[in-house]
């Protein structure tokens, strides 16, 4: 029951904002009855009436409603200047006749060019009056003059497709972005619709092939994004698409095409294999560090550069490790070198940044800690606190004790040859 008055609550309110809002905007001063028939008139706008041509002349018809007090209408047809024209020069302002009250014939008489093709020219017919109180109205109402039925149109339909611009990714969804123009000068392309494809199969339409566009009148530019998704197999290089503009131009078909290369992108893959360092070194010696980058992704990594920065140690050591393909592993070594009056634990830090073939950035960061021990003592304290210089063995002497027992063994050997032959020469006595 609870539910019932609070859907009922909405609807109340809805309604009313509705009805508050039809009633609070106010009536436009003029608007075009589309279902009266004046006279020279074969059918009404609803119907899809269109000027009649005769004698070089072209005739417009315009039935007009306004607030009962407006006192005069006038219609001017205005053609953008600088746009070609189809009619001789002449006065483009006529004065609208009042059939009954508030109903206003419009009627447009002009004389033509004698060379008519087939075209179209945007223009716009401009209402103006004045009201009992003397308040001058006016409105704009967009309109195409057509010209049909010629042996030859005036022009080629075309179509310009400029500033192409796509960031597409591998196995991801995205957006071409696209801008369309129509160049013509006397041509309107209606029905529009595009298709992009991909040759390779790696760029396909993310939902309908084709998007819907509509009209794109003379001299009108539109922007439009057309979803894609990149397959997980394609590949990261520049891809030829091909776009296809289909619609309707002076009454017939028409079909354009254009090439445009875009490029697929894959983030940066890279992976450190673990940086291989000692954890300690004696002050005044040297330590290697050799960190393994590979690549992990399908596109080459370039302007791989590797950094050390240990304050106390080295502020800031790079070295280039350059392209890596995919696939590939390279090392980045360097050499740290504490001074001999350096000793302690140091930490830091070793960056390894670089970019893709499109110049977008990637890096990743590894800590690094090393101990420097001191280096052995030359000297040291006695008891009374006094230092004393330590005295540095000879190194002759471990020779010299070597070549004595040397000497010594060969004495013993000789000493036991000489009893076996003494004892040999007594047995040879007895």
């Amino acid at each position: 029951m609870k539910m019932n008055k609070w859907l009922a609550a909405v609807l109340t309110a809805l309604f009313l904002a509705l009805f508050f809002n039809a009633y609070g905007e106010a009536a436009p001063d003029f608007s075009i009855d589309r279902n009266t028939v004046f006279r020279g008139m074969e059918r009404s706008w609803s119907q899809g009436y269109e000027p009649a041509i005769s004698r070089g002349k072209w005739e417009l018809v315009l039935p007009v409603r306004t607030a009962e007090d407006v006192q005069q209408v006038t219609a001017e047809l205005v053609i953008p200047e600088g746009r070609l024209t189809p009619f001789k020069a002449q006065a483009m302002t006529v004065q609208g006749r009042e059939e009954e009250k508030g109903l206003w014939e419009i009627r447009f008489t002009l004389a033509l060019l004698s060379d008519r093709k087939n075209s179209d020219f945007p223009c716009v017919i401009r209402l103006n009056g004045k009201d009992a109180a003397g308040k001058d109205l006016t409105m704009d109402i967009p309109y195409v003059i057509q010209f049909r039925g010629a042996k030859e149109e005036i022009e080629k339909a075309r179509i310009s497709v400029d500033d192409v611009q796509a960031e597409l990714s591998v196995g991801e969804t995205g957006e071409i972005r696209v801008t369309l123009s129509n160049p013509c000068a006397a041509t309107v392309i209606r029905d529009l619709e595009l298709k992009i494809s991909d040759a390779a199969g790696h760029i396909l339409p993310d939902g309908a092939e084709a998007l819907r566009i509509g009209t794109l009148s003379v001299d009108e530019s539109v922007t439009v994004n057309y979803p894609v998704t990149v397959t997980e197999k394609a590949t990261v290089a520049p891809h030829v698409l091909k776009f296809e503009l289909t619609g309707t131009a002076l009454g017939k078909d028409v079909s354009i095409t254009a090439n445009h290369t875009v490029s697929i992108r894959q983030e940066i893959r890279i992976e450190q294999g673990g940086l291989k360092m000692a954890p300690d070194v004696v002050a005044g010696d040297s330590v290697s560090m050799t960190l393994p980058i590979m690549n992990m992704g399908k596109a080459d990594v370039v302007n791989v550069l590797a950094t050390v920065t240990m304050p106390g140690i080295t502020e800031r050591q790079s070295v280039l490790v350059g392209t890596i393909q995919p696939g590939e592993t390279k090392q980045a070594q360097m050499l740290l070198s504490p001074a001999k009056d350096v000793t302690g634990e140091f930490s830091g830090e070793i960056t390894v940044e670089c970019t893709d073939q499109d110049g977008n950035p990637a890096s990743f960061t590894l800590p690094v800690n090393l101990e420097v021990r001191p280096p052995k003592k030359e000297t040291e304290t006695n008891a009374d606190g006094e230092t004393v210089k330590k005295e540095k063995a000879n190194p002759l002497v471990p020779a010299l004790g070597g070549a004595c027992g040397l000497l010594l063994v060969l004495l013993v050997i000789q000493g036991i040859v000489l009893r076996r032959k003494l004892h040999r020469l007594e047995e040879e006595k007895l």
